[in-house]
Order: C-alpha cells, then sequence, then structure tokens
C-alpha cells in the first residue's frame, strides 16, 4: 500500500509540473561564452552568385550580423562593415580564379556603421545599393567581399565576410549575336554540329557537309564528306576522331566512324545495341549520356576504343524529358524548356549534378542550340545560323 502511495503522490507532482506554463531553461551551459560570436549569415552562401543586367536600375543586396549562442545579449554592440580589396586576392589564391573587384563606385553602404542592440542578436536586414551602368562589362564576373571590418564583441574569422560574385548581363532582348552562315530554310531540322570548331551538317538528302570555320567566326563553305547518312537519325561528335551514328532502323544501334580533322572516313564499328529507347542521347566528355522517354538520364562510359565500362554504368538523374534540348558544356549541361529558359547543370564525370541554375530565357526562339567551344550557336527558322560569345556565369535573356 505504501508503494502504491509514493507512485500516486510521483504521478501528482508530474501532472502539477506539465500544468505549469513557464518552461525553464538553462542557458548558462559550460562554454556558452566561446559560442557567442558575431558571424554574417550570408557568409554561409560561399559565394553569393548573381547576375545583373547593366541598365540604369539601381539593385539591392540585403545583408546582416547575428549574434550567435545561446546566451542573451547583454549589451548594446557597434559593428562596422567595409569591403576590403585584400580578400579578393585572398579568395582567388584559395580557389584559383582571377575575379576583379568591384569598380568603385558601383557599390554603396548606406552606412557601414551598424549595431545590435541590447536584448537582441541580429542586426536586422541591411541594405547595399549596387549600380551596373557604366561600371561592369557584359559576362565579366566580379567580385565584392562584404565583411565585418571593426566590431565591441568577438567576431567568428570563418563567418566574417559574404563574397558576392556578380556578373554583368545585357537587359532583355539587347543580347549581342553574330551571324555565323545563313544555311536557307531547307536546313531547318537538320542535323548538325560542332566539330572542333568547324561545322558538320547531314542535309535532307543524306549527304554530310563539312564547313571550315573562317577567323571573324564565321564559316566557309561547304564541302562534301559523306553519302547517304540518312540511315542514321542522330549524329553526333563525341571528341578526338570520331562521329557516332543511331540506325533509324531497328533497335537503333549505333556505330562509330573514325575520322580525320579535314572530314576523310576511316574505319567503323558498331559499339552499341539498343538504343533506341533513348529520346536524346548527349556526349559528355568520357560518357554517352541516354534520356528515355520518362526522363530518365543513365550514363555510360566509353572509352577512346569504343568499349562501355559496364560496371560503372548508372541512371544519374530524372525529369529530363520537361527539356526540348540538351548539351554539354564544359563541364556542365545546358538545357532548354520549350518556354526558352535554359538551364544549367554543373556534372561531375563520375556522374553526380551540382546546384541547377538559370541562366536564360527566349531560347525557344531558335529550332537546334548546340555549343562550340566556348561560344553557343542557335539555328533560326530561317536557316540562319546566329553565333554567341557565350558565358553562364550571366543571363542570356534573348527577347524583351
Amino acid at each position: 500500500m505504501k508503494k502504491i502511495f509514493q507512485l500516486l503522490s510521483i504521478a501528482i507532482f508530474m501532472i502539477a509540473a506539465g500544468c505549469n506554463k513557464e518552461v525553464l531553461v538553462d542557458l548558462d551551459v559550460p562554454g556558452a561564452a566561446d559560442y557567442q560570436k558575431l558571424y554574417m549569415p550570408q557568409a554561409n552562401q560561399y559565394p553569393i552568385e548573381r547576375s545583373l543586367s547593366i541598365s540604369d536600375s539601381v539593385y539591392t543586396f540585403v545583408y546582416s550580423a547575428y549574434l550567435g549562442g545561446s546566451q542573451n545579449n547583454q549589451r548594446t554592440i557597434e559593428l562596422k562593415f567595409a569591403v576590403d580589396p585584400a580578400n579578393v586576392e585572398a579568395y582567388n589564391l584559395k580557389n584559383g580564379t582571377s575575379y576583379k573587384l568591384m569598380p568603385a563606385g558601383s557599390y554603396e553602404l548606406p552606412s557601414e556603421q551598424a549595431m545590435i542592440k541590447k536584448g537582441e542578436k541580429s542586426t536586422g536586414a541591411l541594405s547595399m545599393k549596387i549600380r551596373t551602368k557604366g561600371f561592369l562589362l557584359p559576362f565579366q564576373t566580379y567580385l565584392l567581399p562584404l565583411s565585418i571590418q571593426e566590431a565591441s564583441a568577438a567576431v567568428n574569422a570563418d563567418l566574417k565576410t559574404s563574397y558576392f560574385l556578380i556578373t554583368g548581363s545585357y537587359a532583355p532582348g539587347e543580347v549581342p549575336r553574330e551571324k555565323a552562315i545563313s544555311l536557307g530554310a531547307s536546313a531547318v531540322g537538320n542535323i548538325m554540329f560542332d566539330f572542333d570548331g568547324k561545322l558538320i551538317r547531314k542535309t535532307n538528302d543524306g549527304n554530310l557537309l563539312l564547313y571550315p570555320l573562317n577567323t571573324d567566326g564565321t564559316f566557309g563553305t561547304a564541302g562534301q564528306i559523306g553519302q547517304g547518312w540518312n540511315i542514321f537519325n542522330l549524329i553526333f561528335y563525341y571528341g578526338g576522331d570520331r562521329l557516332i551514328g543511331r540506325w533509324a532502323s531497328g533497335a537503333g544501334d549505333i556505330t562509330q566512324y573514325a575520322v580525320s580533322k579535314t572530314g576523310a572516313f576511316g574505319a567503323s564499328k558498331g559499339i552499341g545495341q539498343g538504343w533506341g529507347i533513348f529520346a536524346k542521347i548527349i556526349p559528355f566528355k568520357g560518357l554517352l549520356l541516354g534520356v528515355d522517354n520518362a526522363g530518365n538520364m543513365t550514363m555510360y562510359p566509353l572509352d577512346a576504343a569504343g568499349n562501355f565500362d559496364f560496371g560503372k554504368i548508372k541512371v544519374i538523374g530524372s525529369g529530363w524529358n520537361v527539356y526540348t534540348r540538351v548539351f554539354a558544356y564544359k563541364n556542365s549541361l545546358i538545357a532548354i524548356e520549350a518556354n526558352g529558359d535554359m538551364y544549367q547543370f554543373p556534372l561531375a564525370e563520375t556522374g553526380e549534378f551540382g546546384l541547377k541554375k538559370k541562366i536564360g530565357s527566349g531560347w525557344d526562339m531558335y529550332g537546334s542550340v548546340f555549343a562550340a567551344g566556348d561560344d553557343v550557336l542557335g539555328l533560326d527558322g530561317n536557316g540562319d545560323l546566329w553565333r554567341y560569345k557565350f558565358n553562364p556565369a550571366g543571363f542570356w535573356p534573348l527577347k524583351k
């Protein structure tokens, strides 16, 4: 009976404690003061990338400082923010880059001074003004390191600086382009691709034409390098000395052809079967990327002899059927939606994607878009092929 009374007493005590609305938390934990340091929340993003149109607009970037740790702030803290050019040199040295500091006059801190009031933990949102017109060059990326320069409290050295990477872009509809060649309306829908700077095109009657590259970026008069290529419904350059074609008949087997830089063909070799299941095949470095009708992307490592590494074949993505065009650009894939929006997907050779980034709009004005070295080429509905001096760090809005 005594034991039952004790249990009832404990239960009544717990119920009474649960009814108490005030919950006391001991914030004075051992070592708590070590975490009570100032930092910039924006410094956790390394770096913060922004693409801005070069216009009369004044842009606003938000920044702040915060006092970390679990303890309450017992006093008013004064801070000073500043842009230190020395941080540009340090950033470039650490990351192997060569960014320039944002030009003087292109950025403005309404007030370098800020404070965190007693009992509060943050400065609140502060605004930095950015001007582009007359300061930034198109598609050049600048670095703006904004730091807590002085403070009346301890500062977290690792999170005291926010790095803004700012790239100037043209306003919508003002992106410059150069006509590389006029192929005529009959070229619309033709397979064409970059061939080590030159242009290869398959005509409607199955002839394969090679257009030389002129020094001004235009293409010269074509020479025929093959015929009967209508047996393939897909042809692409795999780099080095190889073209790969997918057969239009049967299961869509793929064959590779040795080809010289002048367009002379050598030996051919069947390298794969059943590739008709793919709506798109994208060559990317040492891989073939196949996108099926469901939008799944599978990587197939392919060596210089035309042999697949079957142990490393794997699915690396989904949802790729929403893109009408996908092509490789350096260390990434560029994908275009039906509405013309363009995205960049960084991609490692092992098949891991980085963060998706929107880099353009209005690209539905071209029926064919592909990379040519650092440039991007687009074929319009008249059969005119246009060249863009491309940099995916900027934003490419082709229409107003």
